[in-house]
């Protein structure tokens, strides 16, 4: 219990990034300011920080604001087009929805802001599918997951019929497949550290649970608390944090292209460092990294795209400052920002995927972290 309540409070440090689909030199036809490349947004208790990030900007930030925002964020998760970010706050168990200005970053809650999501605290990681039709959040102490649909004009929030749907014990982070067909949670305090799978109705968004669901990590190893996709949604990757223990090993699982069923593949798992509280792949699914949060690294992986296979990049694991949670990679692959004291930027060699530190990292915020992670394009 105890170790649950620390990762409770892990996961309401969030760091999420929105891109407005602008590549560096060329300038976006939907963004007010061409010079702006994307947002980068983290979360504190009561904060939102946003960090803004130019063409050619080399990784560091440009400027930053804060502003107010959920008492305990515990997912953050936006749109593919950059016009919505949400935020679940896990001591008040609602969703709360912004719309984003494209030009400065700054954040305007959606009518009828926030959406209730029953009994609290309860709310924690938060999904969307690649079409932004709609929006999943685990509900972590009731074991289930609650299901939106999204108004594409406005960004409100509208109940899926039939939620909220079951899950495991203590289902912690979701993730949506590239194909949009099917949907992943981790539950936390399962025994077999268990992946709840679902396929989602494309009407309607409703839940259906996959055949076999739910799947097993590692026998025996409870604390599944990260997930990320490899070779384009061919195979999930779980980071194993654990519970009274960490257990320093990633779970590598095929899906099934057909059904979304899961299964482990060759020398799964793989060792990372101590307790891989986060993982995140590049756009291109041929790196992975984790957030290694008691020995204050971030390891560094290629993925072999016909086996699955992780095998470590030379000079892996990478040095971060202060204990490191959420991790983000900008829409080109190009940099990898680490949220611990501060937010740490790093470089990605496009050829090794190996890390070098972005000149003036590590890059404070407002207030502290109090969350998880994701990303946006």
């Amino acid at each position: 219990m105890i170790r649950c309540l620390q990762l409770l409070a892990i996961c309401s440090s969030l760091i999420s990034l929105v891109s407005c689909g602008a590549k560096p030199q060329i300038a976006c036809g939907e963004c007010t300011n061409p010079g702006i490349a994307y947002f980068l947004y983290a979360t504190g208790t009561n904060d939102l920080s946003t960090f803004s990030f130019l063409n050619g900007a080399e990784g560091a930030p440009s400027a930053s604001l804060s502003q107010s925002g959920p008492n305990q964020p515990s997912g953050i998760v936006a749109d593919a087009a950059g016009k919505f970010l949400y935020v679940s706050d896990f001591t008040n168990d609602g969703v709360e929805a912004f719309t984003i200005n494209r030009s400065n970053g700054v954040l305007t809650s959606v009518h009828g802001s926030p959406f209730s999501l029953g009994s609290s605290p309860n709310a924690g990681g938060l999904a969307i599918d690649p079409a932004a039709k709609f929006l999943y959040v685990t509900l972590i102490n009731s074991g289930q997951v609650a299901g939106f649909s999204i108004d594409s004009s406005t960004g409100s929030l509208t109940p899926v019929a039939g939620s909220p749907f079951a899950a495991g014990n203590t289902p912690m982070q979701a993730i949506v497949d590239p194909s949009g067909k099917f949907f992943y949670v981790c539950n936390y305090n399962d025994p077999m550290g268990t992946i709840s799978a679902y396929a989602i109705d494309p009407t309607t968004g409703a839940l259906a649970a996959i055949a076999g669901s739910p799947f097993p990590t590692q026998a025996g190893y409870p604390g599944p608390s990260g997930l990320a996709f490899g070779a384009g949604g061919k195979f999930l990757y779980v980071s194993m944090a654990g519970t009274v223990n960490p257990n320093n090993v990633i779970s590598a699982l095929a899906v099934d292209s057909t059904t979304g069923a899961l299964s482990q593949i060759s020398g799964s798992p793989f060792a990372a460092g101590t307790d891989p509280i986060r993982i995140v792949s590049d756009g291109a699914g041929k790196f992975l990294f984790s957030a290694n949060l008691q020995d204050s690294t971030v390891s560094a992986f290629t993925i072999n795209s016909a086996s699955g296979v992780l095998t470590p990049i030379q000079g892996s694991p990478f040095t971060v400052p202060g204990a490191p949670e959420p991790l983000a990679i900008d829409p080109a692959g190009a940099f990898l920002y680490v949220g611990a004291t501060g937010v740490s930027a790093f470089s990605v060699n496009s050829t090794t995927g190996a890390l070098s530190p972005v000149s003036g990292t590590p890059f404070s915020m407002a207030t502290n972290f109090n969350g998880g992670l994701v990303i946006a394009k």
